[in-house]
């Protein structure tokens, strides 16, 4: 016996969760989540990782300044550097896409909150620079990047190297399309933009900019949420044919297996266990 030996009583059941103003709120959120832990997040840590690695592995800073064999190492990491630079760039405009989208049309405390914490977010000079250096990348070309490889105390017990990665100044103001508050931040930088502490600094703040909103918006939604959970008992009573108490206690175990067995997860488009969103935290 599957679903549709159910008719029309399943049917009219699952239209009730999935018309609910709670439900769609519950579903907006949970891709607006998804863009920023699959998309921005990911692609934030794939660059920083690299970037990191550089100014961490003695080997591979020796590699990027080395002169006596095959490139191999620092063409392929700076190959690696500029598809990431270039999904990280990308993924910050696919985040503030996808926040206003899910911001349009609202409006009381959380609205507003979320307009003066992105405008403080905007005092921060990474942010704007970021902005732009997504329209060069992405329309103009790939920024030239560069390295300096730092060494101190050499043939000692305490020598250190270490790489920066960075991009060129001179590059970049080749091109006229950056805003006033982005060329204030280039015109602060010398001779390079060093990438690693402005990729760290810019994800941290969009990151925290949009678990806030993630977090506000999903505990706004907790009580429409509990009324959808009620419907989902509901529905599970008419899939079942059993009671409210029995349809309870079932949807209560199809939760819990879903929590502590991904593979016994129901495919049913229609939640048939507790929807409980996940807290960011801060």
């Amino acid at each position: 016996m599957d679903e549709s030996d159910f008719g029309e009583p399943l049917r009219d059941a699952e239209r009730l969760v999935s018309a609910h103003p709670g439900y769609r709120e519950y579903v907006l959120c949970e891709v607006f989540r998804q863009t920023l832990d699959s998309v921005f997040l990911r692609n934030w840590r794939e660059l920083t990782a690299l970037l990191e690695r550089a100014a961490s592995d003695v080997n591979l800073a020796i590699e990027l300044f080395q002169n006596m064999h095959r490139p191999d190492v620092r063409e392929d990491f700076e190959a690696e550097t500029a598809q990431r630079l270039h999904n990280y760039v990308a993924a910050t405009m696919t985040m503030v896409d996808h926040s206003r989208r899910i911001m349009r049309g609202r409006n009381g405390p959380i609205a507003e909150e979320f307009v003066e914490r992105k405008r403080a977010l905007l005092t921060n000079s990474e942010v704007p620079f970021v902005r732009d250096l997504r329209n060069f990348t992405l329309h103009r070309s790939l920024p030239f990047l560069g390295n300096t490889v730092r060494m101190t105390d050499l043939n000692t017990p305490g020598q250190t190297i270490t790489a920066e990665v960075e991009l060129s100044v001179a590059d970049l103001n080749a091109w006229d399309g950056w805003t006033a508050p982005a060329r204030a931040f280039l015109d602060l930088q010398g001779e390079a933009v060093v990438l690693r502490p402005v990729v760290r600094r810019h994800g941290e703040l969009v990151a925290a900019l949009n678990a806030w909103l993630y977090n506000s918006l999903a505990k706004a939604n907790v009580g429409a949420l509990a009324e959808v959970n009620q419907l989902a008992v509901e529905r599970n009573a008419v899939l079942t044919g059993t009671d409210l108490a029995e349809a309870e206690r079932l949807t209560a175990e199809w939760t819990r297996l879903r929590q502590t067995r991904p593979s016994e997860q129901s495919s049913d488009p229609i939640a048939s266990c507790i929807l409980r969103p996940p807290d960011l935290g801060p």
